[in-house]
């Protein structure tokens, strides 16, 4: 292989690294060197290809570096810091808060629902045919559907340590409680 030596400069430039580079890979056995200044071509292609591959595999087992990890770190903390400043600003609701106000704009659905049938009953039992009885159940139900969009939801975030909030307490359907303010309205009655 002495015949398929090659200058420092052409194994650069073939792998794509620093001469400096190949002179450290060099040392450390990675880059089998001919001579002063002159490398063996095929060695060097092979020993490089090698070490790329070990590289590989050690990051894929986990050995990552401590400048990677330290850039996740950072990161992760960035994030986290742009997360609490948007929720400090009102842009950003933490999930319980936002899972008790769903709960209770759906127990309003229901509860609105499931009196529908009780309140309409009587008005369609009094229609003669069944285009008015179909208009009347109709009516009902956008009113119900309008009063369910029209209400206002209010999510108070809770503070840390405040048991009202993380009960529900502070999520507030409309103004007052979700059921107070929805009984007020008629459903369902003829105009």
């Amino acid at each position: 292989m002495s015949d398929n030596t090659q200058p420092i400069s052409v194994i650069s430039s073939l792998l794509d690294i620093s001469e400096r580079r190949v002179q450290q890979l060099s040392k450390a056995g990675v880059i089998p060197k001919a001579a002063r200044g002159r490398y063996e071509l095929i060695g060097s292609v092979r020993g490089y290809i090698r070490h790329l591959r070990d590289l590989n595999l050690k990051g894929e087992a986990g050995n990552a570096d401590y400048g990677t990890e330290r850039a996740r770190l950072v990161k992760a903390k960035a994030d986290l810091a742009e997360m609490e400043a948007s929720q400090m600003r009102g842009d950003l609701l933490s999930a319980p808060d936002v899972k008790v106000a769903w709960t209770e704009i759906v127990a309003l659905m229901r509860a609105r629902l499931l009196v529908l049938p009780d309140k309409i009953a009587p008005v369609v039992h009094e229609t003669t045919n069944l285009n008015q009885a179909r208009d009347v159940i109709k009516k009902a139900i956008h009113e119900v559907l309008t009063e369910i969009a029209e209400t206002d939801v209010e999510i108070v975030p809770h503070i840390d340590g405040d048991e009202s909030a993380a009960t529900g307490g502070e999520t507030n359907v409309g103004s007052g409680s979700a059921a107070s303010r929805s009984d007020r309205k008629s459903v369902g009655g003829q105009k």
